[in-house]
C-alpha cells in the first residue's frame, strides 16, 4: 500500500492559491480538489432549494 500525500494550501483570497495548487499537484502528478468550488456549489445549492444557508443540515442534505 502506498500512501499518497495531501498538500492543504492557504491564504487570503485571490492571494494565487488556485494557480499554484493546480500547477503543483500536475507536477507532482497529485489530484487536485478545489474546495472553494465545492464550497460554492453547496451554497447554491442550498439557496435553490430555499433552504436557510445558516442550517448546517442543509447543506449537509
Amino acid at each position: 500500500m502506498s500512501i499518497r500525500p495531501v498538500i492543504a494550501v492557504d491564504g487570503p483570497a485571490a492571494a494565487g492559491k488556485g494557480t499554484l495548487a493546480r500547477r503543483l499537484a500536475a507536477h507532482l502528478g497529485l489530484a487536485y480538489l478545489d474546495t472553494g468550488l465545492l464550497y460554492r456549489a453547496t451554497g447554491r445549492r442550498v439557496l435553490d432549494s430555499g433552504a436557510d444557508p445558516r442550517d448546517p443540515a442543509a447543506a449537509e442534505a
